[in-house]
């Protein structure tokens, strides 16, 4: 028996276009509707009226986009949105598009689910992409975690990155630090832009000049944080006095090379994190960084989902949550 991903998959459409034709829910292209329909008929494919019922429903489920499931942070993450979610009787939906993923085609299939609301983390920031999701979720709530640049009217909630770094990287130097390593993550987050340009700004506010040697690109990994570790301390003539990773996870990836190497920290060279993990704490020494407040963040986009089902005119709404330095033994040794 032929299913909708069938027809879509012949007709070169995505299952949304296909349920739009079979339900008359949104306008679609005459030429496209006119393929659709002929390939229902050559495939005697016949609709679920069951799960057509279900739309005009609440599926109680709301779906979450992430790049990666390996990043440890949005596990952190789950924990509370699952909490909120439950608290407004939902749940938590996640998929993974990986990082050469394709978001359109992610939120696609989460949309053919039935969830009731999208959260999008996702590396693909690009105006052109936000567009896309726009169109393809339309009358579906959605909040993005990140920082957009876009003149679309979108709901965002995020840390200001570019605070916690400045106030990160103000301290190093307070200590005497001028020589200071910057592990950048991958530039599609807006909020990573924001994590280096505060790195940069607060070098040039200290007057200290900026070396790009001193740049290292990773990829959210632990094995990316070690890999810039032992770029730093075995490729540069000058290594850095300090370190500070724009995530925690790959900042411990770093400790793990400067261990291996027979150096102490923060004696040897001081290291910091960006996010406040649970093993941030655990680790030796224990990982100064900044504090995201994940649980608040959840708060705030249950809520947005939340008001805009129960109000679909609600305007969007654009969220920037302040975080705490934690300064632990990485930076300032044993206390």
């Amino acid at each position: 028996m032929a299913t909708i991903k069938d027809v879509a998959k012949k007709a070169g459409v995505s299952p949304t276009t296909v349920s739009r034709v079979l339900n008359n829910t949104a306008p679609v292209n005459e030429k496209t509707k006119k393929r659709v329909l002929a390939v229902i008929k050559e495939l005697n494919y016949t609709p679920n009226l069951l799960a057509q019922g279900m739309r005009t429903k609440r599926s109680k489920i709301f779906g979450i986009v992430i790049p990666d499931y390996r990043n440890s942070f949005y596990h952190h993450l789950f924990h509370y949105l699952e909490l909120e979610a439950k608290k407004q009787g939902y749940h938590i939906l996640v998929s993974s598009t990986g990082e050469m993923g394709n978001i359109k085609e992610t939120v696609e299939d989460l949309i053919y689910r039935n969830v009731d609301g999208l959260i999008i983390c996702t590396y693909q920031g690009e105006s052109t992409h936000i567009d896309a999701l726009l169109d393809v979720a339309k009358d579906i709530p959605m909040v993005f975690m990140d920082h957009l640049i876009t003149d679309q009217p979108v709901n965002m909630v995020y840390t200001d990155g570019y605070q916690g770094i400045y106030k990160i990287t103000q301290l190093l130097i307070d200590l005497g630090h001028k020589r200071i390593g910057f592990i950048k993550p991958i530039p599609n987050y807006q909020v990573a832009s924001d994590r280096y340009t505060g790195y940069l700004e607060a070098l040039q506010d200290a007057s200290i000049e900026i070396d790009e040697q001193l740049f290292y690109e990773g990829d959210y990994s632990l094995e990316s944080g070690y890999q810039a570790a032992e770029y730093f301390l075995k490729e540069l003539k000058s290594p850095p006095t300090a370190i500070i990773s724009s995530t925690d996870l790959m900042a411990m990836g770093a400790m793990k090379y400067i261990q291996a190497r027979g150096l102490q920290i923060p004696k040897d060279i001081a290291i910091s994190g960006f996010d406040n993990l649970s093993t941030s704490e655990l680790v030796t020494p224990s990982l100064t960084t900044y504090h995201q407040p994940v649980e608040q963040m959840a708060e705030v986009v249950i809520s947005i989902l939340m008001n805009q089902l129960a109000n679909p005119n609600t305007k969007a709404r654009k969220v920037m949550l302040e975080g705490t330095l934690i300064v632990r033994n990485s930076t300032h040794g044993s206390k």
